[in-house]
């Protein structure tokens, strides 16, 4: 009779699915890692706003020849900002490509790309804004006219609305996360309940493109989201990659 060796295969959740090994892991865990990393590069930026529109910023209510020359005098404060702004997003595009892995490996389904996609709309949106803000320094340097100063603020008016326009790719990411993480059991009950109700407030925020008073919720479901995501980089590092006994336990 011949014996069959035995062999302990380590799995992460789904029975059936190996865990990575060797460089394969690290690899994982470190772009999981970058998940942490967009947390604190968005907190930066955040931070640097703050200090920019109480030092540099024109007052929301200036006029236009004022703001043409506001920032026109603004012009490192405005490069550093977009600079604060572009840094989270090598981070996040690298979160993401860790988490498509995890999630290909736990589960599978056509909400997949759909939440990789829409993670990667959900930064590169706003980062567009910027960039179009960006410019507004460059016109107030050129002509201070308040013609020019009227194409300065609808500008400056693009990155709030950004904003909240990225708040529908962000709900598509939070909610097919949250629905996929439930079903491979990688996240608990208020990970999965505080990313349907970030995306409902995103959701509501859009609504900035039609009346600006509603900014504060699409900022504050911004903020909320990139919380949300540095928080399952932590349980994501913690589960994603254990024995299933250990999970289980």
């Amino acid at each position: 009779m011949t014996t069959t060796p035995s062999t302990t295969t380590t799995t992460s959740h789904l029975p059936g699915a190996a865990a990575p090994s060797g460089s394969a892991a690290r690899d994982e865990r470190r772009m999981l890692l970058c998940g942490l990393f967009v947390g604190l590069t968005y907190l930066i930026g955040v931070a640097f706003t703050f200090v920019f529109f109480a030092t540099s910023h024109p007052a929301m209510d200036a006029t236009p020849v004022e703001a043409a020359v506001g920032f026109r005098d603004a012009g490192t404060m405005v490069a550093v900002g977009t600079f604060l702004m572009m840094l989270p997003v090598p981070f996040a595009l690298l979160f993401l490509g860790g988490l498509e892995v995890v999630l290909r490996r736990v589960v599978d389904g056509p909400l997949i790309p759909a939440a990789i996609s829409a993670g990667v709309l959900s930064f590169l949106i706003p980062a567009i804004g910027a960039l179009v803000s960006a410019v507004t320094p460059a016109i107030g340097a050129a002509d201070t006219s308040a013609a020019a100063g009227a194409v300065v603020k609808a500008l400056d008016g693009v990155m709030p609305l950004s904003v909240a326009l990225s708040g529908f790719p962000r709900a598509v990411l939070l909610i097919a996360v949250a629905v996929l993480l439930a079903r491979a059991g990688l996240a608990g009950r208020v990970l999965r309940i505080s990313g349907y109700a970030i995306a409902g407030l995103g959701i509501l925020g859009t609504a900035t493109f039609v009346v600006q008073g509603l900014f504060p919720l699409a900022s504050l479901s911004a903020l909320l989201f990139i919380a949300w995501m540095t928080s399952l980089a932590v349980v994501l590092r913690r589960r994603a990659t254990q024995p299933r006994r250990e999970q289980l336990g």
